[in-house]
Parts: C-alpha cells; structure tokens; sequence
C-alpha cells in the first residue's frame, strides 16, 4: 500500500506539504493541493480511510451530497437516496445526508473530517463545485450525474443522449418526420439541471440529422390551461405535427392528452406521444404511453460500487476522472402509431 513518502515523490513535494494537505493544519497553496491531492488518489493513498483499514477500522458511513431548496421535488428525489441507501447496506455501510445549500462547504467539511470513507455526489448539475472541489477531497468521491469537469470524480449516470437518440430513432421508422418537442419548466434548464439538458439536445442533435421537423416548447406549470396554449401554439407552428416527446411529468402528460383530444387527435391513433426521463409509471394513463424512463436504482447500485471499490483499494482514480453511462430502455405499450405507410 503507498504511503505519504510516495505521494511526496510523485507531486514533487515534500513530506511535510502533504502532511499539511491532508491534515488541513495549514494553508497551502491550492495549486499544491491539487497536485498532492491527485498523486494521492493515483496512487489509492486515502490516509484518513488507509489507516483505518490498517486497523479494521472503517466507520462504515458514506456522505451522500444532495443539496436541498423550496424547489427539490422530494418524490423524484427519493427514489435516488433509498436507491443509494439500499445499495450502501449491502456492504454494510450507512448514509449521511448532507443537505446544506452550501455544498461546497459540507464537502469539504465531511472529506476532513475523517468521519466517513467516500463521498456520493447527487443531483449533479452541468456545471458543478462539488465536483471541481473533488479534486482536493481527502477521501473518495463518485457522482451520481456527469458534469462538465470529470477532474478528479468517477461519474456513473444514464445514458441520456442514448435516451434522445432512441427516441428519435424510434419516430422516424414509424414515419413521424413532424414532431412536439415538450420539455420542462425553462427554469431547469438555466439551472443546468443534468439530464433535462443532455437529453433536449441529443434529440436536437438526432432530429437534425435525420431530417425530423422538430418544434420545441417549455411549460411553466404544466396545468390543463397552459397545455392547451402549448397545443395550439405548436400546431399553429407545424400543422402537420404527428408526435410528441414530452419530458415532462405524469400530470402535465395527463393534461396533454386533454389538450390533444379537445382539438380532436387521440392516441395513438392521431398523434404519436413517447414520455422522457420519468418513473416509468406512464403505464397508468390511459391509453399506457410508451416511454423511455429514468432507472434510479440501477444508476445509484452502479455509483455506489464503484465507490466501494475505490475505497477497498479494488479501483484506482484517474487524474482525468472517469464517466460511466449505464443504458436506457424503451418501454413499448402502443402509444406510438406507425405511420409509414401514409408518408
């Protein structure tokens, strides 16, 4: 097992500077603990973790970041954290909810502390401190999303530009070249919320390519009012629409379908609808509606072992960070009509 002799050779300093870095005693230069900080994780040096291990003494807690505010929606974060809690109890191990708004301050805080032997990121956004101060965390750190900057983080996330390209993919055998791209409320996307992002533009992208006439709308609130302007105002724009990809919750799908029939289309059988990025309960409206959903639990089981196999030594961290993308999955229950034939 490397040792603090080794990380001073490979960041070219001394030992003392990376006593100093990874006890926190005294300011160092941040460049400095970068460099330190990525020699250690390269060579799997963890002390707080390694000198537990040498003892057998783990505390068996890992953080789990996931900064809360008046707009977290707790029934779609939910299934993330038992997801992560479940899958963390099969290696014995507890979870530690840090929920500050300040996450950079409780990141850092939690990594020097010595009280837990791995951080996990969640509700990671584009563009994420939390993962740029994972360069100088003293334990492990995995994401359960991609940012931008990889640096330093193992990310494991859906495959979401999978889920853009599927779906488009998806429209254009069955012949539909005119489509309603529906996305969420505008204000996540300024947040840089993860998938709602990598999503929009892989079917921007995929549409493109393939010739598809793509109109793109946001809701607000997605109620029955506002779904109706959305209609005509997209028909009003392409008249020969004859499908819609809607990334947008049970509720506002609900009122879409209103919306439809009040103008006289019913699905499947006058408009095509596929739902992006929900719980896979699009089964409950009627009709069913195919649709590409988010796997919670398979994404956060990933992220937590990869996590575990850092801190077991059983993984070593690249400087460049590492991206893992699990695959998503269609889920066909007859609400995309073919119309080929027609074309």
């Amino acid at each position: 097992m490397a040792g603090i002799k080794d990380v001073a050779v490979r960041a070219g300093v001394s030992i003392s500077t990376v006593s100093y870095v990874m006890s926190g005693k005294r300011s160092v230069r941040n460049e400095t603990k970068i460099k330190v900080m990525q020699a250690a994780r390269e060579l799997n040096y963890f002390p707080n973790a390694g000198a537990r291990m040498l003892r057998g003494e783990r505390t068996r807690l890992v953080a789990l970041s996931s900064p809360m505010s008046d707009e977290t929606a707790y029934g779609d974060w939910s299934p993330f954290f038992f997801g992560v809690a479940r899958r963390l109890r099969h290696y014995g191990y507890d979870v530690l909810l840090l929920m500050g708004e300040d996450e950079n301050e409780d990141l850092v805080r939690m990594s020097d502390s010595g009280l837990v032997d791995g951080v996990l990121l969640l509700d990671v956004a584009m563009s994420d401190p939390r993962a740029r101060a994972a360069k100088t965390s003293r334990v492990p750190v995995a994401s359960i999303g991609c940012p931008d900057d990889l640096d330093g983080v193992y990310a494991v996330d859906l495959d979401f530009e999978q889920m853009g390209e599927m779906a488009v993919q998806k429209l254009m055998k069955t012949g539909h070249r005119h489509v309603l791209f529906l996305g969420a409320n505008s204000h996540a996307y300024e947040q840089g919320v993860n998938f709602l992002i990598r999503t929009r533009d892989s079917v921007r992208i995929c549409a493109e390519k393939a010739g598809m006439r793509l109109t793109c709308d946001v809701i607000d609130t997605g109620d029955a009012d506002e779904m109706e302007c959305v209609v005509e105002r997209a028909f009003a724009s392409d008249p020969r629409i004859t499908a819609v990809l809607g990334q947008v919750g049970l509720i506002a799908m609900s009122n879409l379908k209103s919306a439809l029939q009040s103008r006289g289309y019913d699905i499947p059988k006058d408009i095509s609808v596929i739902q992006l990025g929900a719980f896979g309960q699009a089964s409950v409206m009627n009709p069913p509606l195919d649709e590409i959903p988010l796997r919670p639990y398979a994404t956060c089981a990933r992220a937590v072992d990869v996590l575990m196999e850092i801190i077991e030594g059983k993984r070593r961290m690249s400087e460049q960070g590492t991206k893992e993308l699990i695959a998503v999955k269609y889920l066909s229950r007859g609400s995309v009509h073919d119309v080929s034939k027609g074309v």
